[in-house]
């Protein structure tokens, strides 16, 4: 396997930074995810996705296998990834790989195709080529920042909410609450909703008085 990857110096304030094993998990997964799509035993793998299982990664980052798979659900529990599983593999899709991974190596390739085919002839072209990069990389760096504080909301399955709410010991009706959002598209009001582990705090806090006394969390 060949190639790079990119990562943005934003990531010294990631919320998992400072935790070795998840940000090596992290790390790992970028690294051996497709940078384009592929066919694989009939399924199409998309680019971001990769297919694995705990065993392996555990055995090619040199992680145990049960810190792996905590690192795995420390990394969904923040929308960094998604995982669908089968009883022989699983395919993990790194969440907004695309958007993070090809704003700049696009931007590098356009530039670079202007240098081979217009090669500058006077210092004046000189000077303005380096102008006009100087002002593509700080639109670059801008459009990066701005994608690193703005998440793609990823629905919740009923798992992620059963197991937040027994966490939590939060008073609610899980199959009414997560009926409710999945019915209306995880809208709050005409909006997308931002963040559902919040919709189900206010959700707790909006039951009575009386109802919170008697009423134990439900599952399923």
């Amino acid at each position: 396997m060949s190639g790079w990857i990119k990562i943005h110096r934003k990531i010294l304030q990631w919320e998992w930074f400072k935790e070795p094993n998840v940000f090596n998990i992290f790390i790992y997964l970028l690294l051996k995810a497709n940078h384009k799509d592929q066919k694989w035993r009939g399924l199409n793998i998309k680019k971001g996705q990769l297919i694995t299982g705990r065993i392996k990664i555990a055995k090619e980052t040199g992680i145990s296998e049960q810190s792996v798979r905590t690192c795995l659900n420390k990394l969904k529990s923040t929308n960094e990834i998604t995982i669908k599983s089968t009883n022989k593999y699983s395919v993990i899709t790194i969440c907004n790989y695309e958007t993070y991974q090809e704003l700049e190596i696009n931007s590098n390739q356009q530039f670079n195709q202007q240098l081979t085919s217009n090669q500058p002839t006077t210092n004046q072209q000189l000077t303005t080529n380096k102008n006009e990069k100087n002002e593509k990389n700080e639109k670059n760096e801008k459009n990066i920042k701005e994608i690193i504080y703005r998440k793609k909301f990823i629905p919740p399955t009923i798992e992620e909410v059963k197991s937040y709410v027994s966490e939590k010991s939060y008073f609610l009706n899980i199959d009414k609450f997560f009926a409710f959002y999945e019915s209306n598209g995880w809208m709050v009001g005409k909006n997308k909703m931002k963040c559902w582990k919040a919709a189900i705090k206010t959700w707790h806090f909006n039951n009575k008085p009386d109802q919170i006394k008697k009423e134990k969390p439900r599952f399923g």
